[in-house]
């Protein structure tokens, strides 16, 4: 399922769609790429969104969420709701460049950066990765939706709560997908 593209970029949800809890792009920095949502916007129209919590739409429906002081475009990071543990996938499909600590939950979690196949100067990122399976690490092939990167960590401990669980009938924890060129 395509969820957006960035830099020509296609982005296809790391999260499978029964799985899914909810969809909300914001600002995360002004490094990151704006990204061109595909689907129904349902920020601003509160009835919509009664009808949307707690189920997994058909099709795509996603929040501009509050940038919350945050600086970058609108739509630079995206984040992918699920329950903690629920698998996450490649979003892109590509070469795995680092993997490394993600800076909000530090030993609990990670980022994997891909470089895309299709756009060798662009890197796609999804961080709040935890339990990264055993075969990923910096040159790894990835498929995208094929590619098992790990779970969704359990970010609403340290997030308290998080901002989609805002936007959402759980807890809020999620994968942040975002992207950034590399010149």
């Amino acid at each position: 399922m395509l969820l957006s593209e960035a830099a020509g970029v296609d982005i296809s949800s790391p999260i499978r769609p029964e799985d899914l809890t909810g969809l909300g792009y914001h600002p995360e920095g002004e490094s990151l790429v704006e990204m061109s949502p595909r689907g129904k916007n349902l920020s601003g129209n509160p009835v919509l969104s009664i009808f949307a919590r707690g189920s997994t739409p058909e099709k795509i429906q996603y929040y501009l969420m509050d940038p919350a002081k945050r600086q970058g475009p609108r739509t630079g990071a995206l984040d992918v709701g699920a329950e903690a543990g629920t698998p996450v996938y490649a979003p892109v499909t590509g070469t795995v460049t680092a993997v490394r600590p993600d800076p909000i939950l530090r030993e609990d979690a990670k980022v994997v950066e891909i470089k895309p196949a299709q756009s060798p100067d662009v890197r796609v990122f999804v961080s709040l990765v935890r339990e990264i399976d055993g075969g990923i690490a910096p040159r790894s092939p990835v498929t995208a939706g094929i590619t098992k990167l790990g779970s969704v960590a359990d970010s609403a401990k340290v997030l308290n709560p998080p901002q989609l669980a805002l936007y959402t009938s759980d807890a809020g924890n999620h994968v942040t997908v975002s992207a950034s060129k590399t010149n």
